[in-house]
């Protein structure tokens, strides 16, 4: 992880008509490969610049991981949502298993769990009952390996934290966002926007790029 340099995403999927599943961010991942989605209206109040996922077990994306979304230690996971299920990934590192993952587990709970590299242990759960279903809402969780520091982040602040200690992430797999092969718990909802850091971003970090996929007219 540079320290020092520039803050730059690892990835950055927009999730939109224009971009479909590509990465536009500086490293220019591997696009995803989609299964029944559509597009949707966005945060940004335009056509077609967020993705619907259907709430069902062939409703999803599936991201390589050439190795720019392995962050190793720290990590930032933020996005846009718009929930109208009942439990789902947003960001699922292992499309049959439990890396790293980030899901909607009730229609008001967010929830994420940084899962140990070595034998994939778990680590305690921070979740947060503020989300509100059927509104767009920016999230997003963090670990920062320095201070071994777990927290979720709502609209403008982080709304929970836990100290799990210091561990190195289970996020050297491919990613999949809808669906959890093996869990019959798929999200229904509209995701954009998804990025990805390899470092614990502050609150003004995070609202810096809250806007970051916004467009100034329609696709």
């Amino acid at each position: 992880m540079n320290l020092t340099g520039r803050l730059r995403a690892q990835a950055i999927y927009p999730l939109s008509l224009k971009t479909r599943t590509r990465d536009i961010g500086l490293y220019s991942n591997p696009s995803g490969i989609a299964g029944k989605i559509r597009y949707a209206p966005g945060p940004d109040m335009r056509r077609y610049t967020a993705t619907q996922f259907l709430g069902t077990s062939t409703s999803f994306i599936e991201f390589p991981n050439r190795g720019k979304l392995d962050t190793k230690r720290s990590i930032t996971l933020s996005a846009w949502i718009y929930p109208e299920g009942r439990a789902g990934p947003i960001f699922n590192y292992m499309p049959n298993g439990w890396g790293v993952h980030f899901w909607t587990v009730s229609p008001r709970t967010l929830f994420v769990r940084f899962t140990r590299r070595k034998g994939r242990i778990s680590t305690p759960a921070v979740t947060s009952s503020l989300l509100l279903p059927r509104q767009w809402q920016y999230v997003g969780a963090t670990y920062d390996y320095y201070k071994g520091m777990a927290k979720l982040f709502i609209n403008r602040r982080f709304v929970a934290r836990k100290r799990i200690g210091r561990i190195r992430l289970a996020t050297n797999y491919p990613v999949r966002m809808g669906v959890r092969s093996g869990v019959k718990r798929y999200f229904k909802g509209r995701i954009s926007c998804m990025q990805v850091f390899d470092r614990a971003l502050t609150t003004s970090q995070m609202l810096r790029r809250k806007k970051r996929c916004f467009t100034r007219g329609e696709y």
